[in-house]
């Protein structure tokens, strides 16, 4: 079990371990804001990176956008490089950045992996514009994708048992066997779900089990795709009107 527990970790993680040229991400999004748009990026392994790549070519383009960071890491970034930060408490959020495991080309995609699902939710429906970063392998006509979901630590067991009923259920795990952790404490959960069960069902009947707290199935929201194909190191781009 812990080997199989394992190697579905490390699946996760090279899904996020392509090597994307961040420098096209950000200029094409600098390119799709507007000066002053208030803007957010989700966290992932090298948001910031391209939080800093972000605010070089605004430089370049003379625009001023308005950051709301999402964590205490984002925040002394933005701090230090002199941008200009807002709370999602007092503004919404114009532009916001997400990274996929998988997207389909009905706007809905899939994150397996996050620093907190609660966060990556509240900001990807705060955001006017959703634009969504995927592999151009991953960018699909189907989601076929498991899916992950935030739990409670208390009594993350009896959760583990109730979302057996939407297919294979288990606690995510690194590779020292330890639990993987949002950045509020929360664990993490993986499920293979059963052919019978869509997307839109999942999402919506796990509001039911009091210990999800959240899920990373983002449905309808995608507003652009950025598709970066790593073997000709291209981006491409998906409006919700094409």
């Amino acid at each position: 079990m812990v080997g199989s527990v394992l190697k579905d970790t490390l699946l996760i993680l090279s899904l996020y371990n392509t090597i994307m040229n961040l420098s096209l991400i950000a200029e094409q999004f600098v390119k799709d804001i507007n000066s002053k748009n208030i803007v957010a990026i989700a966290s992932f392994d090298n948001d910031l990176e391209l939080i800093t790549k972000i605010i070089d070519f605004s430089k370049k383009e003379n625009k001023e956008p308005f950051f709301v960071p999402i964590n205490v890491k984002q925040s002394k970034l933005i701090h230090s490089l002199k941008q200009k930060i807002v709370s999602l408490n007092d503004k919404e959020i114009d532009a916001a950045i997400e990274i996929a495991n998988q997207v389909d080309y009905y706007n809905n995609f899939v994150k397996l992996k996050t620093n907190s699902f609660i966060r990556d939710k509240m900001i990807s429906q705060s955001a006017l514009k959703l634009f969504v970063i995927v592999d151009s392998k991953n960018y699909v006509p189907e989601i076929n994708s498991d899916v992950c979901v935030e739990i409670s630590t208390f009594a993350w067991q009896r959760t583990i048992i109730h979302l057996q009923s939407f297919g294979f259920a288990q606690a995510i795990y690194d590779t020292k066997s330890e639990f993987i952790k949002s950045e509020i404490g929360h664990y993490l959960v993986k499920i293979k779900l059963d052919k019978n069960i869509t997307l839109d069902d999942f999402e919506y009947s796990i509001r039911n089990i009091p210990g999800v707290l959240e899920s990373g199935v983002f449905l309808g929201l995608a507003d652009s795709i950025y598709i970066y194909d790593s073997e000709k190191d291209s981006l491409s781009v998906r409006k919700r009107e094409d």
